[in-house]
C-alpha cells in the first residue's frame, strides 16, 4: 500500500493491461501473500505489528525490530468502486471490494473519521484502527459501493469536489484521460515543459500519456493549467456518454447520508491547492463548505487535499483550513498516523486496482509494522496521476 512518490510511471501501461483480468498475475510477493493468507500465518504477522514495528537502518545498516507502544491509525483512501468508463484510471470489481471490506471487518477496529479524530487526540490510546475514505463521488459509490458498506455496518466518507456535484460534470483530469483515449491520431505533439511527442498506438500507451500531462499539468499555477486544458480538449469531440451520469446526485448524497455515510469537501473544482492564489484558496474551500452544508444539510467537518502529495498542498492552506472550522484535512501520503499527529496533515493510503484479498492483507500489515509515519510499500497498483504520484505502486 504504501511506496515513495516520484517512481517510473512505466506501470500505468502495465497496469492497464491487466485490466479486465479477474486477478492480478502471480508474482513471488503475490505467492508469499497468498501463502501467509491462506495458512493462517499472516494471523502472526498481524499479531507482531501491533507491538513490534521494523526500523530502517542507516545506509549499509540492516532493518531491525523495536517493540512500539503507540497507537497507529490507517486510513484507506479509494475513489471508484466498479469497472468501464470514466474514470478511466482506476477499476475495482464489486466483489473485490466486498472481499476487502469483509476481511477489515473480521480483521480490524474500522472508525469513522470522527472517532478516528478523537483517537488521534487520546495519546493513551494503543493498538490499530482504520478508517475508510472515497474521493471524488463518482457514482458507482451509490450503486455499488453502499450495500457493501451496508452490510459490513461499514463508516465511511465521501469527499466531494462540489462543483461537479452541483453540475454534474466529471473532474477535468478525467476529462484529459478521455481526451488521450479518443485522440483520432496515433501520435501527439504537445508542448508541456518542453515540446513531447507520444505515440498513441494502444490502450496502455494513451493512459501514460494522460498520466504524463497530468504530472506536468499539477505543477503549472490553476489559470496556465486551465488554458492547457481547453488546448488539449479542442483537438478532439468528447463523447457526451462517457460523461454523463458518472457523478454522484444530490438525492443519491441524501440517501447515502441517512444510510449513515458522511461527507466531507474536495474543494470545488479539484484544482492543486498549492498552486492556487489567495484569493483563489479562500474560494474553493469556503464554497465548498457552504455549497455541500447547504445540499446536505449537515456541518463539513473533513477536508482531503486534491491529488493529496506534499507538492500538491503546500501550507498556505492550513490556517483556512481551520479558521473555516474543518476539523481534519486528508492528504495521499502513505503511512499511518499516531496520537497526537497533526488533523490537518492526515496520511492516507490509496487502494486503486488491487485485486488480491492476501495481497491488501499482507500490505496492511507491512504499513502497520513500518516505523515512522511513512511506511514503503502500497495498496495502490498502477493507477493514475491524478492520485498523488500514485501510478506505480503496488505492482506484484
Amino acid at each position: 500500500m504504501y511506496a515513495e512518490s516520484r517512481r517510473s510511471k512505466d506501470s500505468v501501461a502495465r497496469g492497464a493491461s491487466r485490466e479486465g483480468d479477474a486477478k492480478p498475475r502471480p508474482g513471488w510477493q503475490g505467492a508469499v501473500a497468498a501463502g501467509l493468507y491462506h495458512s493462517g500465518a499472516l494471523r502472526v504477522v498481524q499479531a507482531i505489528s501491533r507491538h513490534y514495528e521494523i526500523v530502517p537502518g542507516n545506509p549499509g545498516e540492516r532493518q531491525y525490530f523495536r517493540r512500539s507502544a503507540r497507537a497507529k491509525f490507517a486510513v484507506l483512501c479509494y475513489h471508484r468502486i466498479g469497472t468501464g468508463g470514466i474514470p478511466l484510471f482506476s477499476e475495482l470489481p464489486a466483489e473485490i471490494f466486498e472481499e476487502q471490506i469483509r476481511f477489515l471487518r473480521r480483521r480490524y477496529r474500522v472508525l469513522s473519521l470522527d472517532e478516528l479524530c478523537e483517537e488521534m487526540e487520546e495519546p493513551g490510546k494503543d493498538g490499530q484502527a482504520i478508517a475508510v475514505t472515497f474521493d471524488d463521488g463518482y457514482r458507482d459509490l451509490f450503486t455499488h459501493a453502499l450495500p457493501v458498506l451496508q452490510n459490513y455496518q461499514i463508516p465511511a466518507t465521501i469527499f466531494l469536489p462540489a462543483a461537479c456535484i452541483e453540475t454534474g460534470e466529471v473532474p477535468w483530469y478525467d476529462r484529459i484521460f478521455l481526451t488521450l483515449r479518443v485522440f483520432p491520431e496515433d501520435e501527439l505533439e504537445i508542448t508541456l515543459d518542453r515540446p513531447r511527442r507520444f505515440r498513441l498506438v494502444s490502450r496502455e500507451t494513451r493512459l501514460q500519456a494522460a498520466a504524463e500531462i497530468m504530472q506536468y499539468l499539477r505543477t503549472l499555477p490553476d489559470w496556465l493549467r486551465k488554458e492547457h486544458c481547453q488546448s488539449l480538449e479542442k483537438q478532439v469531440i468528447l463523447p457526451s456518454e462517457e460523461l454523463n451520469e458518472r457523478m454522484l446526485t444530490w438525492d443519491q448524497i441524501g440517501v447515502m447520508c441517512r444510510a449513515g455515510i458522511s461527507f466531507g469537501s474536495h474543494t470545488m473544482t479539484h484544482p492543486v491547492v498549492s498552486q492556487l492564489t489567495a484569493a483563489q484558496l479562500e474560494s474553493e474551500l469556503t464554497e465548498s463548505k457552504q455549497l455541500l452544508e447547504q445540499r446536505i444539510g449537515s456541518p463539513m467537518r473533513h477536508f482531503a487535499f486534491p491529488f493529496g502529495q506534499p507538492g500538491d498542498c503546500g501550507k498556505a492552506a492550513l490556517p483556512v483550513l481551520a479558521r473555516l472550522g474543518y476539523r481534519s484535512a486528508a492528504t495521499t501520503v502513505e503511512g499511518t498516523n499516531t496520537p497526537g499527529g497533526n488533523l490537518y496533515e492526515l496520511r492516507r493510503t490509496q487502494v486503486v486496482n488491487e485485486r488480491s484479498v492476501s495481497m491488501f492483507a499482507f500490505k496492511l500489515n507491512q504499513l502497520y509494522l513500518s516505523a515512522g509515519a511513512n511506511a514503503a510499500a502500497t495498496l495502490s497498483p498502477a493507477a493514475s496521476a491524478f492520485a498523488g504520484d500514485a501510478l506505480h505502486k503496488f505492482e506484484t
